[in-house]
């Protein structure tokens, strides 16, 4: 019995491999280069806009076989490589960080108007926050790459939230899965009332920067009074 589980893991691992493939590793790395290069030219036309930086900084990955082997077994499908492609939206990901809340659906809107990005779904974990707490926004796209004069449409999963938000998130992702956590329920309370200080945090801040805004504002329009006087 022993060596049959060994045997079935192994195969499992054999048809899952192919993502590690020069090819497809090729193609992934192309759609994410492509994610993250537009999301570039968002960042500078949006920051040009609102006279405030916009995107902190983005940060992007590709699945390795054994997490998408492990995610599949989760979802109940087929451990190969057909299925891993068709199924899973997250084998690609890019994840961009902003500094102010407002800002992430600037970007979200931005993303969403490219004419070559084709929108697959899309998840508010801002307006309807998971159980833990986390919050972002989640976009999954399709988008055109071009290898060996043919063109395939590869999805990337693009994560959008707050310096506090993806800072809660990494902490979270820290604590909560650790085995040696003991009691996994009371540190997932006690997580979420941090990420609720957290989005609070988020909500003064954008406060605050208004304020600056506006009085920014005001004094422009008493110097130009002036000048007109």
């Amino acid at each position: 019995m022993k060596n049959s589980l060994n045997d079935e893991k192994k195969s499992d691992k054999s048809e899952i491999v192919q993502i590690n493939s020069p090819m497809t590793l090729l193609m992934y790395q192309s759609a994410i280069d492509i994610v993250v290069d537009r999301l570039k030219a968002i960042n500078i036309e949006l920051t040009n806009k609102s006279g405030h930086h916009v995107i902190r900084g983005i940060t992007s990955r590709i699945k390795s076989p054994e997490s998408i082997t492990k995610k599949l077994i989760r979802k109940g499908k087929k451990i190969d490589y057909e299925t891993a492609v068709e199924s899973l939206n997250d084998i690609a990901g890019v994840r961009a960080v902003s500094y102010f809340f407002d800002d992430i659906y600037q970007i979200s809107k931005a993303v969403k108007k490219q004419k070559d990005f084709t929108l697959i779904k899309e998840k508010d974990y801002v307006q309807k926050p998971k159980k833990s707490g986390y919050k972002s926004i989640h976009l999954i796209v399709k988008v055109p790459v071009v290898l060996d004069s043919q063109t395939t449409y590869v999805k990337v999963e693009i994560q959008i939230r707050t310096f506090a938000m993806d800072y809660w998130a990494e902490l979270d992702s820290q604590m909560c899965y650790k085995k040696s956590a003991g009691d996994i329920e009371m540190v997932r309370q006690e997580s979420k009332r941090y990420a609720e200080a957290i989005a609070a945090l988020d909500n003064k801040m954008l406060e605050f920067r208004k304020k600056i805004e506006l009085l920014e504002k005001n004094k422009v329009l008493c110097e130009t009074d002036k000048v007109k006087k």
